[in-house]
């Protein structure tokens, strides 16, 4: 074989021999490891060197001595089913042939003495990948011999891929009727397989056996889908796959995850309420139905559990105000105290201010100084917001927490970086004029090496009341536009603020000198030109400037038009952060209800959690677009 001339994913493959003798040797789990990383990697590519090695892995998987045969088979696996979902030109030309004369061998694995072999052939064979009839008789032939349990249940798995793959194939109906037989068996978790196997053809099986899913996911008996090579990769892991299955229909999703809840199994517990998150931040409409699950998780022994359910509490903030009390008594606690504070400032309790004072006087503990953006994934990430989005909606409480912030501000050294400190600036930003007892600190950062931009949008944010004065702003305005902002909010020469806010409109700061153009008003005038010529640019560079615009002029002729077209697509469900920002902007003209308000009615009636971002954010940003539809609708 001239593996020379052969590419994987790290070049020319003359190391693949080496490794698949590797596998057969003492230190095989780790050769088996370099061969997969060298065959698959992250999948999206089936290299040469797979097609090569594909006889290779065979005769391995073969080998009844040999330990690392189990893993063998599922590299297989992963290669036959990445194959099927490539896009052809990164499919190797002599794939094809090289899975043609492996499927004997692939199929004959069923009969393997191992029941964990004939597991993992199971979940070969389901790919719908091999020939349909050749596969179809080797599962009935190893369906009618059969006596594992958890291997029964992988081979129902089996037919129920091959049926999907092929649903015009007439032997199809045949064994999706087997499989609605299967809906009676005396065995549970057969009948939790053939649901799973059925879903992926009719998915409105899988509502209609909600009942028979919670009892088989309850039973003891489910603990058996750990050795399951399609649901096996953690002892909860078929109470996840099974709520999959309900992602599509809220109220069956809510059904399960209540149903695997109750009780008090701590990990049933625990995976029912990791399911909810999910499912709470894809669907608004589900709330109702999951309350009493968090209100049972705040009380709960485990703490793990009771962090979970306060963190889920803080997401829905006053869509679960009916949970106050019971969130309020966890503020001490050592495993749930922080998302308790945090579910208390977001339902506007002040029960969270003395929390937050202890926080704020030592080390912030479970909040982050600076919260990290990220997009939806496959389970719900229960990361925690940061200091400063827990702050910033009690400005009602800044009498308080003013003094605390400021004096914070003295230890930030000359050598930090923002990530440490900019909570700070841009918490007291947020607050106005209410921060103004920590001007004094903030004038004494305006030289800091680092720190000073933020100090200035901190100052700009206090306004006048600051009584600094807008000398010392000057230096920074040419390089931040924050400071060209503050430096006229703290009493600058207008004009050339507005100088210095047009000419960062072209640069790396593009986005905030829109946004402080368009505090400035009236003031901006000069600027109407250069406005309008950008109201043809990206999305995010024209909504702004459309923004500013329009309140510079006044006039939402050209603005309303660059604003509708990219709020649009919100009402059919897209949640692109900028379509977001463009309907807050148009909620911000009374004018515009008339316009944009089929697009507001689209939103508010949208069951769907309107967030891009993924975690808590994805419910804070639900909040703000219905929130901006609502004033759409309902003018002041």
């Amino acid at each position: 074989m001239p593996w020379a001339r052969l590419w994987h994913h790290y070049g020319r493959a003359s190391d693949v021999p080496g490794l698949l003798r590797g596998c057969a040797g003492p230190d095989g789990e780790r050769a088996l490891d370099d061969l997969d990383n060298v065959l698959f990697h992250q999948g999206g590519w089936i290299c040469p060197a797979a097609s090569a090695a594909l006889p290779y892995l065979l005769d391995l998987a073969h080998e009844p001595d040999m330990p690392v045969r189990l893993g063998v088979v599922r590299l297989v696996g992963r290669l036959v089913r990445e194959a099927a979902r490539v896009d052809p030109r990164f499919l190797d030309p002599d794939w094809p042939d090289a899975l043609a004369g492996a499927v004997p061998r692939l199929l004959a694995l069923l009969r393997d003495p191992d029941p964990r072999i004939r597991r993992e052939a199971t979940w070969v064979a389901g790919s719908g990948c091999l020939p349909f009839s050749d596969t179809v008789d080797a599962l009935w032939e190893r369906w009618s011999a059969e006596r594992d349990g958890v291997t029964r249940w992988d081979l129902v798995l089996a037919f129920g891929g091959v049926a999907a793959a092929r649903p015009d194939v007439p032997d199809a109906a045949g064994i999706r009727a087997e499989l609605r037989r299967l809906l009676h068996d005396d065995d549970l978790q057969l009948r939790l397989a053939a649901v799973h196997a059925l879903a992926a053809h009719e998915p409105d099986v899988a509502v209609a056996e909600v009942a028979t899913a919670v009892r088989a996911v309850r039973h003891t008996d489910s603990a058996g889908w750990a050795d399951s090579a399609w649901h096996g990769d953690h002892p909860r892991a078929i109470v996840h796959t099974t709520a999959e299955l309900y992602r599509h229909d809220p109220t069956a999703a809510a059904a399960f995850t209540v149903g695997v809840g109750g009780g008090r199994g701590d990990d049933r517990t625990a995976a029912a309420l990791d399911i909810a998150g999910s499912l709470l931040e894809e669907w608004r409409t589900v709330t109702p139905a999951l309350l009493p699950l968090l209100e049972q998780g705040l009380g709960h022994r485990d703490a793990g559990i009771r962090f979970r359910a306060a963190h889920l509490v803080g997401c829905l903030g006053q869509d679960a105000a009916g949970l106050r009390e019971s969130v309020a008594a966890l503020v001490t606690d050592a495993a749930a105290g922080d998302e308790a504070v945090w579910a208390l400032a977001r339902l506007g309790d002040p029960r969270c201010v003395p929390g937050l004072v202890d926080r704020l006087t030592g080390p912030v503990r479970g909040f982050a100084e600076s919260a990290a953006y990220f997009g939806r994934m496959p389970a719900f990430a229960f990361l925690p917001p940061g200091i400063e989005e827990t702050l910033v909606p009690l400005r009602r409480h800044a009498d308080v927490l003013v003094p605390l912030v400021a004096a914070r501000l003295a230890t930030v050294a000359d050598d930090a970086g923002p990530a440490s400190f900019a909570w700070m600036f841009r918490t007291l930003h947020a607050w106005g004029a209410a921060s103004a007892p920590a001007a004094p600190a903030l004038a004494a950062l305006l030289r800091h090496p680092t720190a000073a931009p933020f100090a200035a949008l901190a100052l700009g944010g206090i306004g006048p009341v600051a009584a600094t004065g807008a000398g010392p702003l000057l230096h920074l305005a040419d390089d931040h536009p924050d400071a060209a902002w503050a430096y006229h909010r703290l009493g600058g020469d207008p004009a050339l603020a507005v100088a210095r806010l047009v000419a960062h409109t072209t640069g790396t700061w593009s986005l905030p000198a829109l946004r402080h153009l368009a505090d400035l008003g009236p003031v901006a005038v000069t600027a109407v030109d250069h406005l309008r010529a950008l109201t043809s640019a990206d999305d995010w560079t024209r909504v702004e400037a459309a923004h500013a615009l329009w309140r510079v002029t006044g006039d939402a002729t050209a603005a309303v038009p660059v604003l509708m077209a990219v709020a649009a697509p919100l009402a059919d469900g897209d949640r692109l952060p900028v379509r977001r920002a463009a309907l807050c902007h148009l909620s911000e003209h009374s004018d515009a209800a008339g316009a944009a308000g089929t697009i507001a009615a689209a939103v508010l009636a949208d069951p769907r959690r309107l967030g891009w971002s993924g975690g808590w954010r994805a419910f804070v940003e639900d909040e703000e677009t219905r929130a901006a539809a609502a004033r759409i609708i309902r003018p002041r």
